[in-house]
């Protein structure tokens, strides 16, 4: 049993890791329930897992990302500040939380990201600096890039907007992050993409680069608490580091579209096992 055991988690972290490099979420979004609802783990135990693995997904996408020119660390650094001390104070507060709001809380957050990735799946043009010229903000703290997209064929140049209202979301996604250790990607991401109009590759570049931060915070918050088991955290950490290097190699050369597709529909099922969870319908197997 053992044997099988250690095996679906290397296969859980090799899949969340590519999937998780690939969307900038960090993997997490999939290793909780996962070792959850297949594993029967403690909700704190799959969310200190989490955390670690988190850290693993950024490491490994941290330099191809950076390379590619597909993070914009200015950015990163500006929503740090409100991500990070969210995070800390929910994961002192995860603790104290009953089981069955975690699980609801996890299916409320996936289920919002997967309408809002599917909803957003239409074609739009490349953004350019002069559809931002009247956003100021970004121009002076000298945020506006650009990267070359080999699947398109071109230079896309763009300027974050709305960094105000970015900062304070982002507050949401260090809260999602310390109370279920999926590192706050899954907010982060779609926020930049579609609020900020970060286009979606340096949306998950950035996302990547944050949430190794974010989730070493909380990881430490949960190792503190005994809510991380290195029997399971270490396999399931070196094959999520395997998977998002893939991952962060394959993001220039696939399209956005498909990989939304992909996320909205899985999140989806993921979310409603998580809820059936919650409401004590579906009892995951004891270990």
């Amino acid at each position: 049993m053992d044997i099988f055991f250690y095996a679906g988690l290397a296969a859980t972290g090799f899949g969340a890791g590519l999937l998780g490099a690939l969307l900038g979420l960090g993997g997490g979004v999939f290793v909780v329930p996962a070792l959850v609802l297949i594993f029967g783990l403690p909700p704190l135990t799959a969310i200190g897992t989490s955390n670690v693995a988190v850290v693993a997904t950024s490491t490994a996408g941290a330099s191809t990302y950076v390379r590619s020119r597909l993070t914009n660390i200015r950015l990163a650094l500006i929503l740090l500040i409100s991500t990070t001390i969210a995070a800390l104070i929910s994961s002192l507060v995860a603790s104290w939380l009953p089981v069955q709001l975690l699980s609801g809380l996890f299916a409320i957050v996936l289920f919002y990201t997967a309408v809002t990735m599917l909803r957003s799946n239409k074609p739009q043009s490349a953004p350019t600096l002069e559809g931002y010229a009247k956003e100021s903000i970004g121009e002076k703290l000298g945020l506006e890039s650009s990267y070359y997209d080999p699947a398109s064929g071109t230079t896309v140049e763009y300027t974050p907007r709305k960094i105000r209202t970015g900062m304070g979301i982002s507050a949401l996604a260090g809260v999602v992050a310390g109370l279920l250790g999926i590192g706050g990607g899954i907010v982060q991401t779609p926020v930049m993409n579609l609020l900020m109009r970060v286009p979606l590759k340096v949306s998950a570049g950035t996302s990547n680069f944050m949430i190794g931060i974010t989730a070493t915070s909380a990881a430490v918050v949960r190792f503190a608490h005994g809510d991380i088991n290195p029997l399971i955290a270490v396999p399931t950490t070196l094959f999520v580091f395997f998977g998002a290097r893939l991952g962060a190699w394959l993001v220039p050369r696939t399209k956005s579209s498909q990989l939304k597709v992909i996320f909205g529909w899985v999140a989806i099922v993921i979310a409603i096992l998580m809820l059936l969870q919650a409401v004590g319908i579906y009892t995951p197997p004891k270990r």
